[in-house]
């Protein structure tokens, strides 16, 4: 290994050991998450291939699914790793498998390979699949944390606010941390982040202000959490913050569009209540 290639591996070993300290830790640009995607290789590269993937045979063909646990790992493509991503867990393979596989998966993921399923799909499946007891959960939180870093401090982030909202609320047990972190808003990139959920990944109803994506599951403590930050205060009180904080004409109005979403569905709730 390169110098480079030996001063990052350092780099996101110091970025984990202070995650798991609980200490928080700034990416720079997106470097952050390519460091963070290379480093799934490392952490899952003890993981040895189960004898085979078990499939339902009404539904799916094993022979099928063989070169999976045959070619190495980062070998594998949308191609082979897209129909296995979307299905396993149902009707393809079990916990086992998913964990021998998730690394490569997740890279895939977030390199816009268009063959590999929406991430809230495989995210859920994380989930289902007990990802936080794994060894190698640090290493998949560490992407998470690159993701959100990335999506409330670049123009271009890898995925759009409803999309990464969602796919953490089905795969993380609270996503109050990222909540916590958004009311900051501590750059414009943030507040403008929150502008487009209240605006195009929000709805009205009941009285409420509701994420719109069709893969949050409403029973889950996550879409619980967000509902409350959105409608109960906590987001008013960051946007109301803001004001405060900036001076430019164009971001404030901005800021003054979320905040009349936010009181809208305030008073409607009140009401209602």
């Amino acid at each position: 290994m390169g110098d480079l290639g030996i001063l990052c591996g350092m780099e996101v070993e110091r970025r984990l050991s202070c995650r798991s300290r609980g200490e928080p830790f700034e990416i720079e640009s997106d470097r952050g998450l390519v460091l963070a995607l290379e480093a799934l290789d490392g952490a899952f590269g003890s993981i040895r291939p189960p004898a085979a993937i078990d499939c339902c045979p009404h539904c799916e063909k094993a022979h099928d699914y063989a070169p999976l646990l045959t070619r190495p790992r980062q070998q594998l493509t949308g191609t082979e790793l897209g129909a296995y991503a979307f299905s396993v867990l149902n009707t393809v393979g079990s916990a086992a498998d998913l964990h021998y596989l998730t690394g490569r998966i997740l890279q895939l993921l977030h390199s816009d390979d268009s063959r590999m399923p929406d991430i809230e799909v495989f995210y859920d499946k994380l989930h289902r699949a007990g990802w936080t007891s794994w060894p190698q959960a640090e290493a998949i939180g560490a992407v998470f944390d690159a993701l959100w870093h990335d999506l409330l401090t670049r123009d271009s982030s890898h995925e759009s606010v409803e999309t990464l909202l969602c796919a953490l609320g089905l795969a993380e047990d609270t996503i109050a941390p990222r909540l916590s972190r958004w009311a900051d808003l501590d750059c414009d990139i943030a507040v403008r982040r929150l502008y487009e959920f209240v605006t195009w990944g929000c709805r009205q109803k009941d009285g409420l202000l509701l994420p719109c994506n069709t893969f949050w599951n409403r029973a889950l403590p996550t879409y619980r959490e967000l509902v409350v930050w959105l409608n109960e205060g906590p987001a008013l009180c960051a946007v109301t913050a803001a004001f405060d904080r900036y001076d430019d004409p164009h971001l404030l109005e901005v800021v003054a569009g979320i905040h009349g979403l936010l009181v809208m569905s305030g008073h409607e709730h009140d009401h209602i209540a």
